[in-house]
C-alpha cells in the first residue's frame, strides 16, 4: 500500500475555469477551492464579489496528484 507524502506537494487542477493551474498542497486534502475576483458595477461601494469553483481529488492513479473540476458545487 502505498503511503502519502507528508510535505507539500504539486496537483494539477483538471477542467473549469483554472483547468492546467498546479498548486502546491499539504497532506491531499480531499477539496480545494479555488476564487477568483469578479467584476462590480459600483466599485467605490467597498463590496467585493468571487466566484468559486470546487476541484476534487481524483482517486485514479495516474502518476501525478490531480483534482477534477466539480461543476455541480456548491
Amino acid at each position: 500500500m502505498p503511503t502519502e507524502p507528508t510535505g507539500p506537494e504539486t496537483a494539477l487542477l483538471v477542467g473549469g475555469p483554472a483547468d492546467g493551474l498546479r498548486v502546491r498542497v499539504a497532506g491531499r486534502p480531499g477539496v480545494i477551492q479555488v476564487t477568483y475576483p469578479c467584476e462590480v458595477e459600483d466599485p467605490g461601494s467597498g463590496v467585493r464579489a468571487a466566484a468559486l469553483c470546487i476541484y476534487r481529488r481524483e482517486t485514479r492513479d495516474s502518476g501525478e496528484l490531480r483534482y477534477g473540476f466539480d461543476p455541480a458545487s456548491p
